[in-house]
Order: structure tokens, then sequence, then C-alpha cells
């Protein structure tokens, strides 16, 4: 990609000749990160290369000498917008691993917007003929529920993952309802908190790991969200120690690496186990706690929100890899009368978000009732 004039072209034009579902990998030369292996391979690319391109002949000593100019430029110029040359090009599932110490990217992408091919748009799942085979439904849906069409601002909005974000946020209303008297400030603060925390920083590092939802956010505001708002979140959670005691800044420290070790997809806390005690214990025992709740509530309600949080994956996950991975679906059910059901992609995700679609509005309605219930019988 470093010798043509307009690379988000030529990325275009690759991908139109791949099928969808398909897959790109591409291999090129990098410049490390690290300062002294950056260094490194600069004396190497300044002098080692045409050193040995001379012990060969005298054009490949040009080509020795002409590379590192090359690969820096483009790394420079050029790199932080090739992913989203790949996105723009209708490529997902982008990943981007670094070999020898940095000096060697290899991007691998697959071809989003399955189909069956130019007549397909329809997407339908036909019915066999007698003793005929079941054609296979390709999938062409967007990578969530609440996603909205790529592009500008729209990104933006399903990044923050809204119907998911309030679940979570709904917990730290739960767990302030639980104290005799909960102070407004701390909730609000909280709530302020576990927003930049949860709903902004851990979305924005997640949203880093091979673009999921197909964002076409640059990589550098992903990293200057992502890090704005754990720095806000923890300023806040700083300020509530001021209050509250020094005694509050573990728990500050403890959600701040909830949010690193899940855009990190450390699996013990991107689990199905660690994603539910970590989004949904968590915010009720550090707003239960704030706001002086009593223990055994706050022990029982944070059982409960995880558990609530553990029902919420088991239902997103399967959604999830039919969404965001797969690039066909067949089958059927067979009753016993006699009559069949074809199975697609629409049938297979409908029931299950359909249930997440009515938990978050019912999760969300319960706590602010509660909360409000206690704050007028205060």
């Amino acid at each position: 990609m470093r010798y043509v004039d307009d690379p988000a072209a030529t990325m275009r034009e690759l991908a139109r000749v791949v099928r969808p579902g398909g897959r790109i990998v591409a291999l090129d030369f990098g410049v490390p990160a690290n300062p002294i292996l950056r260094a490194m391979w600069r004396a190497y690319a300044s002098i080692g290369l045409p050193l040995i391109g001379r012990v060969i002949s005298q054009q490949w000593a040009s080509v020795g000498a002409f590379l590192k100019g090359s690969i820096e430029r483009f790394d420079r110029e050029r790199g932080a917008e090739v992913e989203r040359d790949w996105t723009d090009a209708g490529l997902r599932e982008i990943r981007v691993e670094r070999m020898s110490f940095g000096a060697g990217v290899v991007m691998i992408a697959v071809k989003a917007g399955a189909t069956e091919g130019p007549r397909a748009t329809g997407s339908r799942l036909r019915r066999p003929g007698p003793g005929g085979p079941r054609r296979e439904q390709r999938v062409s849906v967007a990578p969530a529920f609440y996603a909205l069409e790529g592009g500008g601002w729209r990104d933006y909005w399903t990044l923050l993952h809204p119907p998911y974000t309030l679940w979570h946020l709904s917990y730290v209303l739960l767990g302030a309802a639980l104290a005799p008297m909960p102070d407004p400030r701390i909730v609000a603060g909280a709530l302020v908190a576990f927003f930049l925390a949860v709903g902004i920083a851990s979305h924005s590092f997640d949203e880093l790991q091979g673009r999921p939802l197909g964002t076409r956010i640059p990589s550098g505001i992903l990293v200057a969200l992502g890090s704005l708002g754990l720095i806000g979140a923890v300023a806040l959670g700083v300020v509530a120690a001021s209050q509250l005691g020094p005694w509050f800044l573990i728990l500050v420290g403890f959600g701040a690496a909830l949010v690193v070790s899940y855009g990190l997809e450390i699996p013990i806390v991107h689990s199905d186990i660690g994603f539910a005690l970590a989004w949904g214990g968590f915010p009720v025992v550090v707003s239960a706690i704030a706001n002086g709740a009593p223990i055994p509530a706050t022990a029982a309600a944070a059982i409960g929100a995880s558990l609530l949080s553990l029902a919420q994956r088991r239902l997103s996950t399967p959604v999830r890899r039919i969404r965001r991975k797969a690039v066909g679906v067949s089958g059927s059910v067979r009753y016993r009368d006699g009559t069949a059901e074809a199975i697609d992609a629409a049938r297979l995700i409908s029931a299950p978000e359909s249930a997440l679609r009515l938990l978050w509005l019912a999760i969300a309605a319960i706590s602010i009732g509660t909360l409000l219930a206690r704050w007028s019988a205060g």
C-alpha cells in the first residue's frame, strides 16, 4: 500500500472483488513504537540495509536506502488513516497485529454485508422443493440493535451502547436506594462517574479491539475519549473520597482497573462471570457504600444485579455472534404435525433481543422508582 497513489481507492477495489464474508490480509513494514527499538530500527534501516544491498548489487543498495524513508513516511502520514480506509471499504472485524517488535504489521479483516448475490437483497430463506436442499440465508444485519447507520455523530451514539449503559447506570440508583438517606449529590456524582467509566471509557477501549461495532471513529479519538473518560471518573472518585474518607480510594482504584482490564480483554474480566460482577455487582456496591447502606442489603442487591447482568450476557452473546460474525444461516424446525418452520437470522435474534429491550427498561424503571420512593419517605 506504500506504493499506490490512492490507498483508500485501492482498498475499495480490493474489497469489491472479495466475496461477502471473505477475508483480506495485508502484510507491510512498520516502525517500532518503543523509543529504544525505534532508534535501533532506524540505525539498521539507515546503515544496515544499504550496506547489505551493496553486497548484492548497486540496485539493491538503492532499494535499501529507499526503504527507510518510504516506511517512515507511510507510518507517519498514513498510519492513523489506514484502519479508516479499511472500514470505509466495507471491511469489519479489523485486527492489527504487530510482529518483529513492531517492524512488521499484519492487518486482517472480513468483508461485511454478506448477501447471496446481486439478486438476494431481501436476504430471504427460500423453502426447498420436495427433497431439494435448503438454501443458506446470508446474514446482513447491523452489529447491534441500537446501532445506527455508520458515519458522523451516529457512530458516537452507537459507541455509547445507550440501552446497556442505562442498564448499568440503573444499578447505581439501585445501590443508592438501599441507604436510609441517599445523598442526591453523591448519587449524581456516582451517575456521572460510572457514565464516564463505563459508557465512554470502557466502550471506547473495547471498540479499539477489532472494531466490533464497525464505527469509523479514528483510533486516536477512541484513545482520547477512553483516557479522558477514565480520568474524569477517577477525579470524581477522588472528590468523593475527600468527603467519605481515604478508604473510598480503594474502590476508585479497583474500578479504574476494571475499565482498563475490560478494554484489554483480560479474560478474568471479559468472561461472563467477570462481566456480571464488574458491571452488575460493583456499581451497586460502590453506590450503596457511598450512601451508607447496610451491608446485608448491599450484598443481596449486588448478587441480584450480578445475576441480572449474567442473564444479559447469556442472552446477548449468541445474538452478538450472529450479528457480527455469522455469514450464513440455514436449517428448519420440524413439528410433529408435519409442518416445518424455516430458521433464519431474524428468528434467532428476535427472541433474546426482545427480552433485552424489555429488561433494560424494566431495570431502569425499578431503580428509579425505588430511589424516588426512598426520597419521598425521607
